[in-house]
């Protein structure tokens, strides 16, 4: 009986991450792909102008800054929830189309962690290997300050984290696998697409971004869900928020 619920769980996980069936229209799709160039266009323009460039804005600049990010990054989603709604189609097949029990919670958490110590250390030797110039990044020009700023950035830093791997982990890399039926270039592509939506960061630490997305979309297609690549990118986000990794991923 145990043999065949396995059996029965394995076939769901294959049947989820399988699936090839059109998620929105195709046009929906190229508009986000027009979305992503703008905000590269934008990103590059400001890792070029703002180079070694020291600005530390006050409080209260930053949080402005953070609660403006949060609204784009839940446009995005709605942006997605829009369109997959004319096509019968819902976001929360992303994070799995059953229950979620407590052993696959503690499954989740755990490859978050391994997840997250194998792009560490990846990512690590990849800015080893490609000098990085210091960037102005917009986005984490000092650490959060007060309560006010520490609480925007964990809501921030969880928004990134569940709304980025609904867009590019959830819709995107399904709806490429959809187009071209092959998941080994939806991941690449995605993870290629999530790497330019970062030029704001300096072009030096897209391919570190790149690598990230990559393991997060085989991680996505091998659990059939997104729920780890989740706690693993909020996590990431979090800690870099304060200083205690690399924040330009």
């Amino acid at each position: 009986m145990k043999k065949a619920n396995h059996v029965s769980k394995h076939l769901d996980r294959l049947t989820e991450r399988s699936s090839t069936s059109l998620l929105a229209a195709p046009r929906h799709t190229l508009m986000l792909f027009g979305i992503v160039t703008l905000l590269a266009v934008a990103g590059a323009f400001n890792a070029r102008y703002n180079t070694g460039v020291s600005q530390v804005p006050d409080s209260s600049g930053m949080i402005k800054n953070d609660l403006i990010m949060i609204g784009m990054l839940w446009f995005w989603v709605y942006f997605v929830f829009k369109g997959m709604r004319d096509y019968s189609q819902s976001i929360r097949q992303f994070f799995g189309a059953k229950a979620v029990t407590l052993r696959a919670i503690f499954a989740d958490l755990l490859l978050a962690a391994l997840a997250f110590g194998f792009i560490y250390v990846c990512t690590s030797w990849v800015h080893a290997l490609v000098p990085s110039p210091p960037i102005n990044n917009p986005l984490l020009t000092v650490t959060p300050q007060g309560i006010g700023g520490v609480a925007v950035w964990i809501v921030l830093s969880i928004s990134a984290g569940v709304c980025e791997e609904i867009v590019f982990r959830g819709y995107l890399q399904r709806q490429l696998a959809s187009f071209t039926g092959n998941f080994g270039i939806a991941i690449v592509v995605q993870s290629i697409t999530f790497g330019v939506g970062h030029a704001y960061e300096g072009i030096a630490s897209i391919s570190a971004i790149i690598l990230h997305g990559l393991v997060l979309g085989a991680l996505a297609y091998w659990r059939g869900n997104i729920r780890a690549g989740v706690i693993e990118h909020a996590g990431w986000d979090l800690l870099a928020g304060f200083g205690l990794i690399s924040a330009n991923w």
